[in-house]
């Protein structure tokens, strides 16, 4: 029996089962791409990476292909504006997802930017270094509009001002993805991001982005929002997620998610961007 098609940028959720499969599990389709042309092109986008590693939790066969990567990205105008790598050793209750070992923001200055640099030679050589170093990967078009958080960037800010996501030595960042219940959970989680901001932002922390979850590249569920939360430390994360304060306006969290998607992750320090 064959299996149903699926929309542009959808993935199975079951296992591969044929090299094939596993591909598609890595690697955007062309009918991805025929529909991404079809988008409006009208401002920079930011590709959400999480990643899983082949073998797990060993990057040096992808980071040959992210050194290729990050220096084209570089020569159509964009940025990778924070590579992290995943902490998954953290207590359930946090709902941080243990599946994947790396985190990217791929930012562009525009759709069109990304599209070309699918058609560069060097870029396209590196990508079997890519399939061959990647168990999975998630990846997904983040764009500015219907912002939750008062952040402290935003996509265009980030490309304007040719900044990356802040570094500081014992910071970590928690990405992500968030899909509200039909139909009021969005009012609900805004309820509980009005009580989680300030709490944040108290002990140091900030939020980074909160973003429209635009369309899906690689990814087995569609999203509608991502956020981005920086914290001056684990230790700091965890107190604020354990504190009574947090549990309180945390019901409306869980009031207004139908799902998400978070990975934790200690930021690494990027090598400055090459001249062009």
């Amino acid at each position: 029996m064959a299996k149903p098609e699926l929309p542009p940028g959808i993935v199975s959720k079951e296992e591969p089962q044929t090299f094939v499969e596993a591909v598609g599990k890595i690697n955007a389709t062309p009918a991805f791409f025929d529909a991404l042309a079809k988008q409006p092109d009208d401002g920079p986008t930011i590709n959400l990476n999480f990643l899983r590693y082949r073998p797990r939790g060993d990057s040096s066969r992808y980071d040959l292909y992210g050194a290729v990567a990050g220096k084209e990205i570089v020569g159509v105008g964009g940025d990778i504006i924070l590579h992290a790598e995943a902490i998954t050793n953290v207590d359930k209750i946090f709902e941080i997802s243990d599946k994947w070992d790396g985190v990217a923001y791929a930012m562009y200055p525009r759709r069109a930017a990304y599209l070309q640099l699918q058609r560069d030679v060097d870029y396209q050589m590196a990508i079997p270094d890519r399939v061959a170093g990647t168990f999975e990967r998630m990846l997904y078009v983040l764009s500015d509009g219907e912002a939750i958080y008062d952040a402290t960037g935003s996509i265009e800010n980030f490309h304007k001002t040719n900044t990356r996501v802040a570094f500081e030595n014992d910071n970590v960042v928690v990405s992500e993805l968030l899909r509200f219940k039909k139909p009021d959970g969005r009012k609900a989680y805004e309820k509980f991001a009005e009580g989680f901001a300030p709490m944040l932002n108290k002990i140091g922390g900030e939020v980074v982005l909160s973003v429209r979850a635009e369309m899906p590249i690689v990814s087995e569920e569609y999203w509608d929002h991502f956020v981005s939360f920086r914290f001056p430390s684990l230790k700091a994360m965890q107190d604020l997620y354990r504190s009574d304060a947090f549990q309180e306006i945390n019901v409306h969290r869980i009031e207004g998610l139908d799902g998400t998607l978070a990975v934790l992750g200690k930021p690494q320090k990027m090598p400055p961007k090459p001249r062009s």
